[in-house]
């Protein structure tokens, strides 16, 4: 049994971990759409070979390959590595929506955490697997009411 991959703020984050991470991100992406490593490699701006060597995390991804990735694929690209060094990617298009959508959202992913929880009074792993959809959307509003609070703090500060 391995320890869990919790990083306080002033532990060191293994680049193995990291590239693994980001691996594993690649390889659910490339699951998820019914991608190829060749459709991996043309948004990253590299090869076949080379994308199948980042989603194994058998290499190191330059920063330019990493952006592209993160424009093309969000969160679900590098929020899971992001995540290692207490970070997440959020779209500066945040403020794109509107109030009652992401009451909706809201209120969608409260109705599958109270399922979820209704029988044993925790959400296990399969749960919030299943929840995804709901929590991203809902996160997502979440996301555009804050920027809505730093734009506000910028125009009244």
């Amino acid at each position: 049994m391995t320890a869990p991959h919790i990083h306080t703020p002033y532990r060191t984050v293994p680049a193995s971990l990291m590239l693994k991470t980001l691996g594993e991100s690649l390889e659910a992406i490339k699951h998820e759409d019914g991608a190829t490593d060749a459709d991996l490699g043309a948004v990253l701006g590299k090869s076949e070979d080379t994308a199948a060597r980042y989603r194994t995390g058998l290499a190191e991804m330059p920063v330019v390959s990493f952006l592209r990735g993160c424009r093309e694929w969000d969160g679900r690209f590098a929020n899971a590595a992001l995540a290692l060094v207490g970070m997440k990617l959020a779209p500066m298009n945040a403020a794109d929506g509107c109030d009652r959508k992401g009451f909706s959202a809201l209120c969608a992913l409260l109705a599958e955490m109270a399922e979820a929880v209704e029988d044993d009074g925790k959400i296990d792993d399969v749960e919030l697997l299943a929840m995804r959809p709901e929590l991203e959307a809902a996160a997502k509003h979440i996301d555009r009411l804050r920027d809505r609070l730093r734009l506000r703090a910028v125009t009244t500060g």
